[in-house]
């Protein structure tokens, strides 16, 4: 690992905001001989859209207090076309599978047989697409934690459906983008900000 890199190892209930590990709420380093004068970034990787909208604001606001970056990454939207394709993966499965998992008589039977595996896949790409926030309802939750609003600095369409957002909330920069990584309706949508010194 890099020696300006470091990471905290035990387990983060980002929901128990009142129990935050020393690390994050601290900003000392865990790496051994470290000043402790250093830079800290949460991440949350596909995972944003599982909290409710009231966990969600709580973990927004204890970010944007104990962190100097954030990144919010999740690889759907609430689209049609992101609808689509996830209602795809249904069928995805029956093709794939007997490829991925020759040998595993479970896998094959809970595909072919009992469909289970096709329909729970499906079902949590259609849920997680219907939960995600775009990047206004999740700048709304730093507006709320800021307890301001933000001012829209730009706003650029780079290539067909790909998009990147600037906005500036008290001391945070937020910018959303929006990149094709499936064609043609699967897009990443990152909502990253930085607190500006």
């Amino acid at each position: 690992m890099p020696a300006n890199l470091s990471f905290i190892p035990q387990p983060v209930d980002a929901t128990d905001t009142l129990h935050a590990p020393p690390l994050v709420v601290s900003k000392t380093s865990s790496m051994p001989n470290s000043t402790g004068d250093h830079k800290s970034i949460h991440l949350y990787n596909l995972s944003f859209h599982h909290f409710a909208d009231a966990d969600a604001a709580r973990i927004m606001a204890s970010t944007l207090t104990t962190a100097d970056g954030l990144a919010i990454i999740e690889l759907q939207d609430r689209t049609l076309g992101m609808l689509l394709l996830m209602a795809g993966e249904f069928f995805l499965l029956f093709l794939l599978t007997i490829f991925w998992f020759p040998c595993s008589p479970l896998h094959l039977f809970f595909t072919y047989i009992i469909p289970v595996l096709p329909f729970v896949q499906a079902w949590d790409g259609l849920v997680s697409c219907l939960r995600t926030r775009t990047f206004e309802e999740t700048l709304a939750l730093a507006e709320k934690a800021l307890g301001e609003k933000a001012k829209f600095v730009s706003s650029e369409d780079t290539e067909i459906g790909e998009k990147v957002t600037v906005a500036i909330c008290g001391d945070w920069k937020f910018v959303g983008v929006r990149r094709l990584h499936t064609w043609p309706f699967g897009y990443m949508n990152a909502f990253l900000g930085q607190k500006r010194l």
